[in-house]
């Protein structure tokens, strides 16, 4: 996978996770399973080639990566708000 194979459901489950802290909570948000939004993040890792989160025993922790990418994965998540 390439990063422009990436599926709007992994920058779906990425804000999720970045907005709850962990994959159970972006899970319940999404209506998905806690494993669903791990594979998602794996995919995206594995096709950005870095990590976007650390595990923590507070959750996940967002890398700088993961802060850089935020305000591009909101613009997909408003365009999509406002097509729909």
């Amino acid at each position: 996978m390439s990063k422009l194979d990436l599926s709007w459901d992994f920058y779906r489950s990425f804000l999720a996770v970045l907005r709850e802290g962990s994959l159970s909570a972006a899970a319940r948000e999404l209506g998905l399973t806690q494993p669903t939004i791990g594979r998602h993040i794996d995919a995206m890792e594995a096709s950005l080639g870095y990590p976007l989160f650390v595990r923590s025993p507070h959750g996940l922790l967002p890398t700088e990566a993961a802060l850089a990418l935020r305000p591009y994965a909101e613009t997909l998540s408003a365009t999509s708000a406002a097509l729909l």
